[in-house]
């Protein structure tokens, strides 16, 4: 059976940016983490994930077991069996593994055997495998016939092919070569090297993750032996002058750990020409008791909470946006379809989200499906009226609760938004935006805009499926021919 292996190295976690080496992002190393994690589980779905060492960026520090132990907690999200092995910055073996589990002997994904190894440093950031660990190497082909695939932190390579290296290298190839392994993974040299082959044996070295554009390297093991290694990154493509438009701050209920000056660092680091910050009106309008109670739709603005907290929102932005921001906003509907914000406020923004986040119809147990229809088609249509630019995650009310998105809705949804020249968000967030819907719009001129949602930080321009999705709908076409042109202006 074929094997997909994900590989992350490198991350050099920190809790400050690296003075010397101010490439080295460790700061966000967790946030880095996060958004892999998040991405293998629900996009990538390898049948292993495999962690090259150098998790933290200097094992002397006060903090070091913290941050190691975040990393830990993080690394348990994953849904697929993993292997971590420490490398030269982290902690050393058994304090590593006190937090860590230690390596099997032999790890065995389905026909594919794992064999890791954490070896002693050497002068120069080099390695040494020790006899007990080489007869390890040999043991491992005893009783298996399928792949084997060695992990090590310091790059396993002929002599002279990599600044570091093992200074028994020579022995471990011919080792990994009469025991036909199919690949050595390894990491460490930030920038990684192509993929080199010795006498059968794929040596991958991967490249940091820590550093921009962020990659991680997927490999594939086919059932007839063949390698593949594919080379994808955390950022987006820069060229493609991406907005995101659809960003939460801390004073969303639903915020984990939104900053928008720490928004607007990893925008820059993930490569997204701009983003709008857009906190939920009914978030801002009504206290939290208010808000759950529902208050902003079945009495609307009128019933907000004295004194609100739609100035804190104003001056949030004011003292720490910057010149790729966007002020905007997510904005709700009462019941009769009127927006859930003040005209005076309304008047300040310069993007706006229409949001459809609750109808009495659908969360009623006797409400017939004609009933659900007419006051989405109405909310919708108020919506699109009102004046904003884009409507946020279409259909996703139905997912919220557990229905699926009815495709019925689609063509109507589809006339309402050409008509009021309103665009069509792809959003991802807790949601699966419905394919057959957006090529729909792609088809008849509806203009889109990529909206991550984002409630915390990881989430900030995570376009990995928005950008498939748009490659699905339109191949070939430039995402600038399909979205919207969001500007900073009237």
């Amino acid at each position: 059976m074929s094997i997909k292996i994900a590989v992350i190295t490198d991350l050099h976690y920190s809790s400050i940016p690296n003075p010397f080496i101010p490439e080295r992002c460790g700061e966000f190393a967790d946030t880095l983490l996060l958004r892999a994690i998040h991405r293998f589980n629900r996009y990538i779905k390898p049948d292993i994930v495999l962690i090259g060492g150098d998790l933290i960026n200097d094992s002397t520090t006060q903090d070091a077991e913290s941050l190691t132990k975040n990393l830990y907690d993080i690394i348990q999200l994953l849904k697929m069996p993993f292997i971590a092995i420490p490398g030269n910055h982290d902690l050393k073996n058994h304090d590593f593994y006190n937090i860590f589990p230690r390596p099997e002997r032999f790890t065995d994904i389905g026909n594919t055997r794992f064999v890791a190894f954490d070896d002693p440093e050497m002068p120069g950031y080099n390695a040494i495998r020790q006899a007990d660990d080489i007869e390890t190497m040999r043991a491992a082909r005893a009783d298996w016939n399928g792949p084997i695939v060695a992990l090590q932190h310091v790059p396993l390579v002929p002599p002279d092919a990599c600044r570091y290296n093992y200074e028994n290298a020579p022995e471990l190839l011919k080792v990994m070569a009469d025991c036909h392994y199919t690949a050595s993974i390894s990491g460490h040299l930030h920038g990684g090297l192509p993929t080199l082959e010795h006498h059968g044996v794929a040596l991958i070295t991967a490249q940091a993750t820590c550093e921009a554009p962020f990659p991680y390297q997927i490999i594939e093991i086919a059932d007839d032996g063949i390698i593949t290694n594919k080379t994808e990154t955390l950022a987006v493509d820069s060229t493609l002058n991406l907005t995101d438009s659809h960003v939460h701050t801390s004073l969303a209920y639903c915020n984990e750990n939104m900053s928008i000056p720490k928004i607007n660092r990893l925008a820059e680091l993930f490569g997204l020409k701009q983003t709008v910050i857009t906190e939920h009106s009914a978030h801002l309008y009504f206290d939290r008791p208010s808000y759950s109670a529902k208050d902003f739709y079945n009495k609307g603005v009128e019933a907000q909470t004295v004194p609100s907290r739609i100035p804190d929102y104003f001056s949030m932005y004011q003292e720490f946006a910057g010149a790729n921001n966007i002020f905007g906003m997510e904005i709700d509907f009462d019941r009769h379809g009127r927006p859930v914000i003040e005209e005076q406020h309304w008047s300040k923004l310069k993007f706006r989200n229409g949001a459809i986040h609750y109808m009495a119809s659908i969360s009623t147990d006797d409400a017939s499906e004609s009933e659900i229809d007419a006051e989405f088609l109405f909310m919708v249509e108020s919506a699109l009226k009102s004046g904003i630019d884009a409507l946020a995650h279409p259909f996703r009310i139905f997912r919220r609760r557990n229905l699926p998105p009815p495709a019925r809705l689609f063509q109507p949804t589809m006339e309402l938004l050409k008509k009021h020249q309103v665009a069509a968000e792809i959003n991802y967030h807790t949601n699966e935006p419905p394919l057959e819907f957006f090529q729909m719009c792609v088809n008849n001129g509806v203009k889109l805009t990529l909206g991550s949602d984002s409630h915390n930080l990881y989430e900030v321009g995570e376009f990995y499926p928005h950008l498939k999705l748009l490659n699905d709908i339109a191949p070939g076409i430039a995402p600038s021919k399909l979205l919207l042109e969001i500007k900073n202006e009237d």
